[in-house]
């Protein structure tokens, strides 16, 4: 029995430290974007890629550097003809190995060769241009990385007031459930008092469940924010994030200049130009696969019968000259293949600007929608929250029924939420439009 009163007593000193150890953080906005553009895992793969196409980049560097190579062999043989070339590599050759026959039948022979080797490429037109494409991929994915950051940004303002939204609401149902449970208290009250019949404390009961059902549903969507909210800034999921910046209670229309709006200059629309430009390179370095090719070689060697011996060297320097001048329709065949890619890419160039174009126009028009509904539910919210003031007075004076009072309440406390739902729509509208322009609209 004393163990476990012991036991017991350590379960209740250690529940304080379980209970302490969920992580609670304060953030704001920028806070929030800058973990973001930290921690967040797209855009770090996104970083990854681009590195990727850097290093495809510099690959081409081959179009122009040298090429180096080391090389080290030995053999031991008594083929004639492998033997004699051997002595002569060696420099050994006297006038006994012309005895014709050492010359049929030599004896065994080692030989271990060194070699440094370079190649040097002197006119690869089809590698200049292939090396320029290469450039334009990676410049395309260094805009694509950008275009993802912000996009990235984009989803973390809205998570963020998503989370402070799924927080108001349960704020809001909160005091709701709360004025369900008062009014069943004083129902049953009334029914002890001969007042009122059991039906209505059935009623009130039934206003209370579904409250708290409702406030379930909204303690459920707030976590989910806040889990999403927190993968987005890398961080733990368990952790509970508090914000500190609130959305404007009463937001002015967004001011934002049209003629100063231009598609053109977004990083996505760039990448796609870099795109094209890299499509017309490659076929550009098609067609100059029909062009000879130069390059030059060189090597060095050192001769031994010894394992890295230097006792007889030499060296050849020379270059050659490549041209095919038919490769089985192959290279008509790629460049047919380069000029069809080059015309689709044209082609989903002007496709996606004009889809931009129309998302940009209804994101416009969708912002002034939600500002009028942000107006327009302000006086529902006011004129609901008036009419239940009023009721809640003559509910307390007799004058009026539970049913009529929670069903007032229930009205004010949905055009509450409706309201605060409404300044989160324009205010994802905002950003939205903020997302196609790439800059920030002043409000």
């Amino acid at each position: 029995m004393q163990k476990i009163d012991h036991l017991l007593l350590l379960i209740a000193l250690a529940f304080p430290l379980l209970a302490s150890s969920q992580v609670k953080q304060s953030l704001s906005l920028q806070d929030a974007l800058q973990l973001a553009e930290e921690n967040n895992l797209s855009a770090k793969s996104a970083e990854a890629r681009e590195l990727a196409a850097r290093g495809n980049y510099r690959m081409t560097n081959s179009v122009f550097l040298p090429g180096l190579s080391v090389n080290a062999s030995g053999v031991t043989t008594n083929d004639p003809l492998a033997s004699f070339g051997y002595k002569l590599k060696q420099e050994i050759v006297t006038q006994a190995d012309f005895d014709p026959a050492k010359l049929n039948d030599p004896d065994r022979i080692e030989n271990f060769n060194t070699r440094l080797e370079v190649q040097q490429p002197l006119l690869n037109l089809d590698g200049i241009y292939a090396r320029k494409a290469a450039k334009n991929q990676y410049e395309a994915m260094s805009l694509q990385t950008e275009r993802i950051k912000t996009n990235i940004r984009y989803q973390v303002k809205k998570a963020y007031y998503m989370l402070e939204l799924a927080q108001n609401a349960v704020d809001v149902l909160q005091t709701s459930v709360k004025v369900a449970e008062s009014a069943l208290k004083l129902t049953q009250d009334s029914e002890s008092q001969g007042f009122v019949k059991h039906a209505d404390v059935l009623e009130a009961m039934v206003r209370l469940d579904e409250r708290k059902n409702q406030l379930s549903e909204a303690q459920n969507n707030l976590q989910s924010a806040n889990e999403y909210l927190s993968h987005l800034l890398g961080m733990d999921l368990n952790t509970t994030i508090e914000t500190t910046d609130s959305m404007i209670l009463s937001p002015a229309l967004a001011a934002w200049q049209a003629s100063e709006t231009s598609l053109e200059t977004r990083t996505d629309v760039l990448a796609i130009e870099k795109q094209i430009q890299g499509a017309e390179n490659m076929l550009k370095s098609e067609k100059m696969k029909f062009v000879p090719r130069v390059n030059a070689f060189g090597s060095y060697e050192w001769n031994d019968s010894k394992l890295l011996g230097t006792a007889a060297n030499n060296y050849m320097v020379g270059a050659t000259l490549s041209w095919t001048l038919f490769g089985g329709y192959k290279n008509i065949g790629s460049a047919q293949h380069a000029k069809a890619q080059l015309q689709e890419a044209r082609y989903n160039y002007e496709d996606y600007l004009s889809q931009s174009q129309i998302q940009l126009n209804r994101a416009k028009r969708t912002m002034e929608l939600k500002y009028q509904q942000v107006q327009s539910g302000k006086l529902a919210k006011e004129q609901a929250a008036e009419s239940y003031r009023i009721r809640s007075d003559r509910f307390k004076q007799g004058l009026e029924k539970t049913t009529e009072l929670l069903m007032a309440e229930a009205l004010s406390s949905q055009k509450n939420l409706e309201y605060i739902q409404s300044i989160y729509n324009y205010q994802q509208s905002v950003f939205e439009l903020e997302l196609l322009l790439e800059k920030d609209i002043n409000e």
